[in-house]
């Protein structure tokens, strides 16, 4: 309950104006709360920047010169092991060199999985003599 700051009357709380003298009843509300504050900036205000780079690419003969000493053969798995290995400063030789590796192990992959199968084709044929006896025998058919 409320009293009336006219007349003094008490009033009833909801009741808008007071009874005996017809004074609005000014109830106590709290003020709202502030809004939040937003920031409104946006994530992409800055403008786009091109990245710096600071390296200088392999020029061309460059990579003519190390593709020729790859050719070598056993001078080329250690030159692409050391670079891979980060034996360069050059970015661009690195991942090359990376790249080289990671296909020379598929390679060899490959290549051991094919010796594995082409010796176990030749060994269900019975080795050298069993070979030998399978192609007489078919050029033989193929001749009557």
């Amino acid at each position: 309950m409320g009293n009336c700051t006219k007349c003094g009357t008490q009033v009833a709380d909801g009741i808008k104006f007071c009874t005996s003298c017809g004074n609005p009843m000014q109830s106590y509300t709290p003020p709202p709360p502030p809004p939040p504050q937003y920031n409104h900036t946006p994530q992409y205000a800055q403008p786009y920047q091109q990245p710096v780079y600071t390296e200088e690419p392999i020029s061309t003969g460059s990579y003519v010169l190390m593709f020729l000493l790859l050719m070598i053969p056993i001078v080329n798995i250690i030159c692409i092991i050391v670079w891979a290995c980060g034996g360069s400063a050059k970015k661009n030789k690195v991942n090359l060199s990376r790249a080289m590796l990671i296909w020379m192990l598929i390679g060899c992959i490959i290549g051991a999985i094919i010796f594995l199968a082409g010796g176990m084709l030749f060994s269900s044929l019975g080795g050298l003599e069993g070979l030998e006896d399978t192609v007489t025998n078919g050029i033989l058919e193929n001749l009557n």
